[in-house]
């Protein structure tokens, strides 16, 4: 039996995230790969999913490559979650508060990891406003990877 092996591929968008934003609105994130430039861009639709229509990049690097992570916050806020790929190696977050028009800058939720071999976060908020982010990571303190979780504030509304 002879498998057919394909290279890797220069270009994706793939392993999106979504939230529903209202009714009709659904906004999502998708991991972008192009060449060696790899970044997470957005996308909306206004139609329930009928059509979409590019909306931004919330984040213009994510090292060499991981997906989004979104969840909607209890104050209407907007969270995407993700592991950074390049030095130094972690978990990151950007906030919106319009949206997903606009993103805050990375908020860097651990910056310890050992390699890239990290991320794949989810994010849940806490009844006390506090969020969970849970990622499969390494670092120098454990020969392997495992399952750790960053516990952390949004602060407040951005301005």
């Amino acid at each position: 039996f002879l498998a057919h092996i394909t290279p890797p591929l220069k270009e994706f968008a793939i392993m999106p995230a979504s939230v529903r934003l209202s009714p009709e609105q659904i906004l999502v994130t998708v991991r972008r790969r192009q060449e060696e430039k790899r970044w997470i861009d957005a996308y909306l639709s206004e139609d329930n999913g009928l059509s979409w229509a590019f909306l931004n990049t919330p984040v213009k690097s994510t090292g060499e490559g991981n997906p989004p992570a979104m969840i909607r916050l209890s104050d209407g806020r907007i969270c995407l979650t993700y592991g950074y790929r390049a030095e130094p190696f972690g978990i990151r977050a950007v906030l919106s508060n319009d949206k997903g028009r606009t993103w805050s800058e990375p908020v860097i939720l651990r910056d310890d990891g050992a390699s890239k071999d990290l991320g794949y976060t989810r994010t849940v908020q806490r009844p006390d406003g506090k969020l969970v982010t849970v990622y499969y990571y390494n670092d120098t303190q454990a020969p392997e990877r495992y399952i750790a979780a960053t516990i952390w504030h949004p602060g407040e509304k951005i301005p």
